[in-house]
């Protein structure tokens, strides 16, 4: 949830829009219905989803980005955020979800029904029993709608894995005629469950690939059915996991890619089109 009172960046938005600086029409930040935001966090996930008054948050990157995501939200002038996400344990994604739950108040926190033995996952598990937020192990699929817009979380199918990463909750958001979707770290498994759902026959305006630009034998039966026109990338400077497989796919798809190494990135939807700046 947002603080009231921002009639200071109304005026500012009004003057932009006037003077010319907001942009195409469909950019201008007045028309969106959903804002979603990737930071520049490196070789990490920190993606925020903003609909009116309210605030959902996917994954938290890494412990030493709890400042950067902090400052994001404060000039936000988020104090709420009704729905934490974390997509799986590993620390690139929640590492910073102990200073969160201590510094903001969480409605809930939905994540995978998994257990691990490190450090950000035991802060993050004290932090949480301590805020009082109310938590949620996935062991089926999650659906809500905030201000219209509305969130699918897609639960693994397995009870164990033998890597990690493919515990990864997926994520789709549709808003109006358009649809996100935020894929975790989901590697060939996970990613084969997820195309064997229905929202995995839909198709998306724009897909957060997973695990940081590697590559599996499904991601092009993935983009044949999402036919994303833009993708979005969390990598650091060298961008180990971008594997030339990945880029070569990227290639053929058409789609636009940003690379959050580059700046944030950062999503517009008016519920009929998508508007994607860095």
């Amino acid at each position: 949830m947002k603080k009231k009172g921002q009639f200071c960046m109304l005026i500012i938005m009004v003057l932009l829009i006037i003077s010319g600086c907001a942009g195409e029409a469909g950019s201008r930040q007045e028309d969106w219905a959903l804002k979603v935001t990737f930071l520049d966090t490196g070789k990490s996930d920190c993606i925020i989803m903003e609909m009116g008054d309210f605030v959902v948050v996917n994954d938290t990157a890494d412990a030493d980005d709890a400042a950067a995501i902090c400052a994001y939200l404060d000039e936000q002038d988020v104090e709420r955020i009704e729905y934490l996400i974390l997509s799986h344990f590993d620390k690139d994604h929640i590492g910073s979800a102990a200073v969160l739950l201590s510094e903001y108040e969480v409605g809930c926190v939905l994540m995978p029904d998994h257990e691990e033995d490190s450090e950000p996952y035991l802060m993050m598990t004290q932090a949480l029993a301590q805020s009082g937020a109310e938590q949620r192990r996935l062991v089926e699929d999650c659906s809500f709608t905030l201000e219209g817009v509305a969130f699918t979380i897609d639960a693994p199918d397995e009870d164990s894995y033998d890597d990690d990463n493919n515990y990864s909750l997926i994520t789709t958001i549709s808003c109006g005629e358009t649809r996100f979707l935020l894929m975790g770290d989901a590697l060939k498994k996970r990613t084969g469950e997820f195309l064997d759902s229905e929202a995995g026959e839909e198709q998306y305006d724009l897909i957060k690939m997973p695990h940081h630009g590697d590559y599996n034998k499904k991601l092009p039966e993935l983009f044949a059915l999402a036919r994303p026109e833009y993708v979005v990338l969390t990598a650091g400077e060298e961008r180990a996991r971008v594997e030339d497989k990945t880029i070569e796919l990227l290639g053929q798809s058409g789609c636009q890619v940003f690379y959050t190494d580059e700046g944030t990135v950062t999503a517009l939807s008016d519920g009929r089109t998508v508007t994607v700046m860095q």
